[in-house]
C-alpha cells in the first residue's frame, strides 16, 4: 500500500481485505492495487494545495472508489464499490456520518456519470483528478491496453476507445494542479496513438 494511505489508521485495517479484493481474477488488471497506489500519490501532490481537505475521507475513497470492478461490468462499477466501500466501513464500525462522506467521494468519482454527477466536494474532486491521470503517461497507456486484452478489444477499437475517454476527462479537470499534471503526461500518450495509428495503417 503507498506511503500515502499507510498513514492512515482506518487504511491500515482495510489493507488486506482491499488487496484480496480488488487482485482477484474478476477484477479488471486496469484497477487493482497498483492503480490505486498511484492514484493515492496523485492525490497527495493535489492534497497539498488544499489544506482544508479531509485527508482520511481522501484516502479512504481511493482506496475503495475501485473495490468492485469486474472487466465485463465496468458501466456499474460506481455502484458496486460504493456498496461494497459501505459494507466494508459498516464492518469495522467506521462513524456512519463519515461512511456517507466517503461514499459521496467514491459516488462522484467516474467520467461515466460526469453529465449528471459532478464533484461536489475539495476531496471529490481531488479524487476526480488524481484517478483520470493514472489513465494518462506511461502506466495510464499500460493500463488501457492491459484491460483491452482482457475484455478481448482490438487495437483500433482501442484507440477509439482510449481517445474517447481522454475526451471527455480532459475538459472536466477539476483542479488548476491537476489540470497542470495532465497537460505534462498527455503529449506522450497523444504522441504513442498517432506512431500506433501510422503503424496499423501502414500494415
Amino acid at each position: 500500500m503507498a506511503p500515502e494511505m499507510l498513514e492512515v489508521p482506518v487504511c491500515r485495517r482495510l489493507e488486506r481485505r482491499v488487496r484480496d479484493l480488488v487482485e482477484a481474477d474478476q477484477q479488471s488488471v486496469a484497477h487493482r492495487m497498483d492503480h490505486l497506489n498511484r492514484v493515492a500519490r496523485n492525490a497527495k501532490a493535489i492534497l497539498e494545495f488544499y489544506p482544508e481537505a479531509d485527508a482520511e475521507i481522501l484516502y479512504l475513497a481511493v482506496l475503495l472508489h475501485d473495490v468492485d470492478q469486474p472487466f465485463n461490468d465496468k458501466a456499474n462499477h460506481v455502484a458496486r464499490s460504493a456498496a461494497l466501500a459501505e459494507r466494508l466501513l459498516t464492518e469495522i464500525a467506521y462513524p456512519p456520518a463519515r461512511i456517507a462522506r466517503v461514499l459521496d467521494v467514491i459516488r462522484e468519482h467516474s467520467t461515466e456519470h460526469i453529465g449528471t454527477v459532478q464533484p461536489s466536494t475539495i476531496e471529490a474532486k481531488i479524487l476526480f483528478d488524481a484517478d483520470k491521470l493514472d489513465g494518462l503517461g506511461a502506466f495510464g497507456i499500460l493500463r488501457v491496453f492491459a484491460l483491452s486484452r482482457q475484455v478481448g478489444r482490438s487495437l483500433p477499437d482501442t484507440i477509439r476507445w482510449y481517445r474517447s475517454k481522454i475526451a471527455v476527462a480532459t475538459p472536466n479537470v477539476q483542479t488548476p494542479e491537476g489540470k497542470a499534471m495532465m497537460e505534462n503526461r498527455l503529449p506522450l500518450v497523444e504522441a504513442f496513438l498517432s506512431d500506433l495509428e501510422s503503424e496499423l495503417e501502414a500494415g
